[in-house]
């Protein structure tokens, strides 16, 4: 395992680790990795595994309480900390709709946040055919991650299994996709080439992001470059991006790739999304795993938090008031107020200890 690596993949729940033990093995090389779960069925031999809750739940699941799972997290945040050393970014994956995908990894973004550590989040959206309950649940999860998280990227299931209907096929395509994308971000970060984008602009990238959405594609050939651009334009994964602020792009291939593929690329995705956005680049040569073809990742922000610099001395105010703002349980800034100290009340995802117009972001006219 990579203890130098500045970046740290966090796999939460039973579909988030293995996603990321997908990532893993598609990496092929030691990565900081922690696997965390309420249930004890997810550990892996190969990785680092925290037992969520282990006193309060004994390893058997949060049995989809959201509640449960958030006071699981809270009970473990500390064990984090001994794995945390040097670690500037945290890119988290994991599956919503159940009760410890969101729950714990709310409480996990908290004390990051709190510890100084952006992260971005990968998260899959229940099939529709899953009901409208559990839909509900995992969107009314989502508006509080959005919260706390730098990034977010939520993708629909439905979104990733390109039309396959054999059940078995089908899940594999799902996590394939976001381990894909996931494993190239991450290879974007930790194997930069000729045009590299150093950690500390990552991190203030991600810091500020908003929510996203994440494509990959690869293509080979005379006219490879114009392909990558083509797949972006038809991914479903990002279509109806109509507020774009912010663009990562990685693009990796071998000892062959050329500036003008590059440049094609750059500017293709520029016109097509989004002309005026932010933009950054990445590329990695790497001959062994990309000879001969072109992989790109993009991902789209809507660049929608408030800028701050997570480096700076923190005043008393600001100590009360983060204090305040990652307390036991509480909902990102808004807080729980006098519910601080109590279990939440979670319906359909949604803390109704949390007032109605802080919950669902309502600009009180007073």
């Amino acid at each position: 395992m990579n203890q130098d690596s500045p970046i740290m993949l966090i796999g939460v729940g039973g579909a988030g680790s293995q996603i990321a033990h997908g990532v893993s093995r598609a990496f092929g090389e030691p990565m900081r990795l922690i696997l965390c779960d309420t249930d004890s069925v997810s550990a892996r031999d190969n990785a680092r595994f925290i037992l969520l809750g282990g006193n309060r739940l004994s390893g058997r699941g949060s049995g989809g309480d959201v509640a449960q799972a958030r006071l699981a997290a809270e009970d473990s945040k500390h064990e984090f900390n001994v794995h945390l050393e040097g670690v500037r970014l945290a890119v988290i994956v994991t599956s919503l709709g159940g009760g410890t995908g969101g729950g714990a990894s709310l409480e996990i973004i908290k004390h990051l946040r709190h510890l100084g550590i952006p992260s971005i989040i990968f998260a899959t959206l229940p099939f529709s055919f899953e009901g409208e309950e559990k839909s509900r649940r995992a969107q009314g999860i989502t508006s509080m991650l959005e919260e706390v998280a730098g990034a977010s990227i939520f993708t629909p299931l439905d979104q990733l299994i390109d039309n396959v209907d054999n059940m078995d096929e089908a899940m594999r395509r799902a996590v394939d996709t976001i381990a894909t994308g996931v494993t190239l971000f991450w290879r974007m970060l930790e194997k930069p080439g000729y045009i590299r984008l150093d950690a500390e602009r990552i991190k203030k990238i991600i810091a500020v992001a908003g929510r996203g959405k994440f494509a990959t594609i690869s293509a080979q050939g005379a006219t490879r470059a114009n392909d990558i651009i083509d797949g972006f334009k038809r991914s479903t994964l990002l279509a109806s991006c109509n507020s774009v602020k912010s663009i990562l792009l990685g693009v990796l291939a071998g000892e062959d790739l050329r500036l003008s593929e590059v440049g094609s690329i750059a500017d293709g995705v520029r016109e097509t999304f989004a002309p005026h956005a932010s933009f950054d680049i990445a590329t990695v040569n790497d001959e062994s795993i990309f000879s001969g073809r072109i992989s790109a990742v993009l991902m789209l922000f809507e660049a929608n938090k408030v800028k701050a610099n997570l480096d700076e001395p923190i005043s008393l105010t600001n100590q009360k008031r983060r204090k305040r703002d990652l307390s036991p349980l509480s909902q990102g800034p808004q807080g729980r107020g006098r519910f601080t100290n109590v279990e939440p009340t979670i319906y359909n995802g949604e803390d109704l200890d949390v007032p109605t117009f802080s919950r669902r972001n309502i600009t009180l006219d007073i």
